[in-house]
């Protein structure tokens, strides 16, 4: 008998949230007065401390704003980057609608050319003053705030990333090694088996940060008289030393200041918020984060419009709230501070040029409109992003023990700077680097493996080569 008043009590608690759910009505969350009709539908990458913070922010604005209004609320679909572009392309060929009002967070590739090119967002118009106060210039460096391309844009950039270094000082002191600075100290053979990064192949973030030390190698060799095709085989090979430093390569980017906070990694190729998140949870004593000066990219973080959503005014009243002074200073004020987020400091930085001048009030002290060095990512050196991940894996990854051994040798050998330079040149320029992209798109799976195989062969028997030069 015991046993069945244990099965009824079970099956009693499954089911009472449902039961009082279809009683009480579809609130989408206790206490915010909001029915479903006035629920802000959104997707997105950002963690929880973001989404909360942004979701009661808007509700208090909402109703200060509109208090003749019905109290809103918001309800959001937490989806990874390449997960938001399958839940669209999965939709569109069902022919089923989007049932999302807005898309937020994951980067300006995912939103102008993943989202917007197949047509999932819907342009819009926000008003005159919103725009001039959140965006006095529509770019940085040539990297576009929100979108320039039409009548009116597709997205909004709603905060900045950008890319830098977070290391470990008890362990940089254990290898007796300064701090670092810029991309080339990893390459310091010092680091050898200490250096973290995320796969190209399954991070985007940790891709756009290849590109970067890829696109200021470029810089540099234009500013010197020299091609960019050759400064990308400079850039590329500067990956290549800083590969053979490298622990592992950890599947997310998320993953990758937790290793270096545990004293598994001296350092490691980082994105801004991941690393200050950390340095903040473990402490300046033993973590620092530093972005290479002038060698570092600035990237919008957008937010847009759903195509057929299905409550679009309260959509752009988001927007106009994410990108007002309120909402601008939600990103890096400190926890309690005027206007400052409540529980969690969401160390993003903000796409207001203005709302700096109260930067004393911010957890950190960072203007990326004065770090960005009059340096940032351009489309015209950007060519080879789609594949860029696929030749770090051929001749990273996939070779990573040959690499490391030919990088032991070498720095055992007298020929090290010499063979040192070699193994910082990429063995093919840009030129060819894009004809390997034309030839991998157009391929099958099978031709793919093939060519998989060969490039990789290829970079071995280069690793070899060099590793017996050094030991001669």
């Amino acid at each position: 008998m015991r046993r069945y008043v244990f099965i009824l009590l079970f099956v009693l608690t499954l089911v009472t949230p449902f039961v009082l759910r279809r009683v009480l009505g579809k609130s989408a969350r206790p206490g915010s007065g909001a029915d479903r009709d006035h629920t802000l539908l959104i997707i997105s990458p950002h963690n929880e401390g973001i989404r909360r913070e942004f979701r009661d922010g808007f509700v208090a604005w909402h109703a200060a704003k509109y208090p003749g209004e019905p109290p809103v609320d918001v309800e959001y679909n937490f989806l990874g980057a390449s997960d938001i572009v399958k839940y669209f392309d999965d939709a569109k060929r069902a022919g089923a609608p989007y049932r999302m009002d807005l898309a937020w967070g994951g980067g300006d590739y995912l939103f102008d050319v993943q989202l917007k090119n197949p047509g999932y967002l819907q342009p819009i118009a926000l008003p005159a003053e919103v725009m001039k106060l959140a965006f006095p210039k529509p770019d940085l460096n040539g990297v576009a705030l929100y979108d320039t391309a039409g009548k009116e844009p597709s997205w909004f950039g709603a905060a900045l990333s950008s890319f830098g270094i977070l290391y470990n000082q008890d362990v940089l002191r254990y290898l007796k090694v300064p701090e670092p600075r810029t991309w080339r100290d990893l390459a310091d053979s010092k680091y050898q088996g200490w250096v973290i990064t995320a796969d190209p192949t399954r991070s985007a973030s940790a891709r756009q940060t290849f590109m970067i030390i890829v696109e200021r190698a470029m810089a540099d060799a234009k500013e010197h008289g020299r091609s960019e095709d050759e400064g990308w085989a400079d850039g590329m090979g500067l990956i290549r030393l800083i590969a053979s430093n490298a622990r592992l390569f950890a599947s997310s980017s998320e993953s990758v200041p937790g290793v270096v906070a545990s004293g598994d990694g001296a350092s490691a190729m980082c994105i801004d918020f991941f690393a200050r998140s950390q340095v903040d949870a473990i402490g300046e004593a033993r973590l620092g984060y530093v972005e290479p000066l002038g060698a570092t990219a600035m990237n919008p973080d957008p937010i847009a419009v759903v195509k057929g959503a299905p409550h679009r005014e309260l959509a752009i009243r988001f927007i106009e709230f994410v990108l007002s002074p309120e909402g601008q200073l939600l990103w890096n004020s400190k926890v309690g501070a005027p206007g400052g987020p409540r529980e969690t400091a969401l160390r993003r930085l903000p796409i207001m040029p203005s709302i700096y001048e109260r930067a004393s009030q911010f957890t950190d002290q960072v203007d990326p409109y004065k770090a960005a060095g009059g340096f940032n990512k351009a489309s015209g050196r950007e060519a080879t992003f789609t594949i860029l991940g696929e030749l770090i894996e051929f001749s990273c990854m996939d070779t990573l023990d040959d690499l490391r051994a030919a990088r032991a040798a070498i720095s055992k050998s007298p020929r090290a700077a010499e063979l040192d330079a070699k193994l910082g040149r990429f063995p093919f320029d840009q030129k060819e680097a894009l004809r390997r992209a034309a030839d991998w798109k157009k391929a099958a799976p099978r031709p793919q493996l093939a060519m998989r195989e060969q490039w990789t062969r290829a970079f071995r028997d280069e690793y070899r080569r060099l590793r017996e030069e050094a030991l001669k």
